[in-house]
């Protein structure tokens, strides 16, 4: 058999059980047919063979987001939004000014006109003004004008936009989130959680069925330039499955998806393979499990803990007191109603998760969901866990249950959250413990809340290293092949994908990156600034790659 493509002369970490590396890998029909030394690879070699040579460069497989959001980033960052996040503007200043041109060009525009902006961000942005509805309505009297925190569980709207989306003292909470209100019944023009945030976001988030394509092909090429070529969606709307069936068609995508439809949404999702709307899974997108909020964004004051924030200029940026414990978005009782319907219908679950008391309701869930459904492999997932204790992260690898790790907060607010929560912030994102556990657990970015970049989780999960060079909790760090694992197989394993991607072996799909660099040599303050040469999806070469901070317009 002659392989499509040989690419030797390279550094080639497998990530295989014995995380063994090789010289040389072939690939036909998109797969691994061949790995080890040069010289047993160059036998597959035909006279049609296209033959690489890597000069030296280090191949991983290709790195796995367990949990992003590719239909949403696609939108809040896309075209028709103003992206506000501190990590591209700067400072205060900047984004003020990209909010009043916006509202200048949709004043001069006329009718119908809207800005609705992604990515405000008080904490690394402290000189932003406290923002509410009220300061939006004397910002922009007239024109619509909505804005969403770059968590996403929050949002507020101008009095312009509340009229324009027909808001009022009447209008009902949507499910899990609610539209804040004063003292006499009147909506503030702050929204909580994702349902009422994303109606608070009015038409400018929103593709729509005649940019869906045009939209995510954008988005998965910029995942594609950090290296990502197999990532969760963690946040599918349902109208979306017939969009991605025609994407599918008319593209070549250069990433592959694996989808968590949103919870809430539809009153039941029909069991795995059963559901004409999704269409047939392919290698390329395929439904894997169902997402709930069970509480919010530390951010934002509304995660449920059993600390209070600090009396500290962090807490106060973000309009709350010092003692604030915030709750979670369902009861034990409610979660469980969730979860049991799902999970008995075959999806997986994923819970997003912050507070340490809401990881206990996630855990008694799902110890209960277990027992009246057992299933050889639930693989049910928590998501976030920022200030899950070691403790209880031992009682979810007893129970069989998978953890993401946003560690990527360390790295960007770490000194944040040492002001929000004092010596509780010590403990933030313990991946270590999972390791210790013997757990499979994965790091990742929540894109669009922090940018794209497997590199720099590892990094952080290593260090655990704050901006001013702090360190969190240092018995909670991991080492680098635990840090490549969690960014490639065991992502891979908590998306059901280990079997095709996440490692270099024969048979699995021809997905790779490639760096400059290679992470088992550099320094670990190096590692998020190894720089990645290509992205290969199916034995093929992404070439058009799109800088991960970039803008579609």
């Amino acid at each position: 058999m002659n392989a499509t493509t040989i690419l030797h002369n390279a550094t080639i970490i497998t990530v295989d059980e014995d995380f063994s590396t090789a010289e040389a890998i072939a690939f036909k029909d998109g797969m691994i047919v061949a790995i080890g030394s040069t010289e047993k690879v160059m036998g597959f070699a035909g006279p049609a063979t296209e033959i690489h040579n890597m000069e030296g460069s280090t191949v991983l497989p290709g790195f796995v987001e367990a949990h992003g959001h590719p239909t949403a980033e696609m939108n809040f960052i896309g075209p028709d939004a103003i992206d506000i996040r501190a990590s591209l503007c700067g400072s205060a200043e900047v984004v003020l000014e990209k909010l009043r041109d916006a509202v200048a060009e949709a004043e001069a525009s006329g009718p119908g006109a809207w800005v609705a902006a992604f990515g405000w961000d008080p904490l690394l942005l402290p000189d932003l003004p406290r923002i509410s509805g009220a300061w939006l309505t004397e910002f922009s009297p007239t024109v619509p004008l909505s804005i969403m925190h770059y968590s996403a569980h929050s949002a507020w709207a101008n009095d312009a936009a509340l009229l324009e989306l027909g808001l009022d003292r009447n209008s009902e909470d949507p499910g899990a989130s609610q539209y804040l209100r004063d003292e006499t019944g009147e909506l503030t023009g702050e929204a909580l959680e994702i349902p009422a945030v994303m109606n608070f976001m009015g038409p400018k988030m929103h593709a729509g069925a005649e940019k869906f394509s045009e939209f995510l092909d954008f988005e998965l090429y910029r995942m594609a330039a950090a290296g990502v070529t197999t990532t969760g969606d963690l946040a599918f709307h349902p109208d979306s499955y017939p969009l991605m069936q025609e994407y599918q068609r008319t593209h070549e995508p250069p990433a592959r998806i694996r989808s968590y439809e949103m919870s809430g949404i539809r009153a039941n999702i029909p069991a795995p393979g059963t559901d004409p709307l999704m269409g047939t899974s392919t290698a390329m997108f395929r439904p894997t499990g169902v997402k709930v909020w069970t509480d919010g964004s530390p951010w934002v004051g509304n995660i449920e803990t059993s600390f209070g924030y600090e009396d500290s200029i962090q807490t106060e940026a973000i309009g709350l007191n010092a003692g604030h414990q915030g709750c979670s978005n369902y009861t034990e009782e409610q979660l469980l109603t969730i979860c049991r319907q799902h999970y008995a219908n075959g999806w997986q679950m994923a819970c997003h998760v912050h507070g340490d008391i809401a990881v206990d309701t996630v855990l008694s869930v799902f110890e209960q969901v277990q027992r009246e459904f057992p299933r050889a492999d639930g693989r049910l997932r928590m998501e976030h866990c920022g200030s899950i204790t070691p403790q209880q992260v031992k009682r979810a690898w007893e129970l069989g249950v998978g953890i993401s790790f946003f560690v990527a907060h360390i790295h960007y607010y770490g000194d944040i959250l040492a002001g929000l929560f004092g010596e509780n912030a010590e403990a933030w994102t313990p991946a270590g413990a999972a390791a210790e556990a013997g757990m499979r657990f994965s790091l990742h970015n929540d894109p669009p809340v922090t940018p794209e970049s497997p590199l720099i989780n590892m990094q952080a999960a290593i260090l655990r290293q704050t901006p001013s060079g702090k360190v969190l909790g240092p018995e909670f760090r991991i080492d680098i092949r635990d840090a490549i694992k969690a960014q490639t197989i065991d992502a891979a394993w908590q998306l059901f994908s280990d079997h095709e991607v996440g490692s270099l072996e024969i048979g699995k799909f021809a997905d790779i990156v490639v760096l400059e660099r290679n992470p088992l040599d550099v320094s670990a303050h190096e590692l998020g600034n190894i720089r990645i040469q290509e992205t290969w999806i199916d034995g093929r070469r992404v070439r058009a790659h799109v800088p991960v901070g970039a803008t579609s317009d």
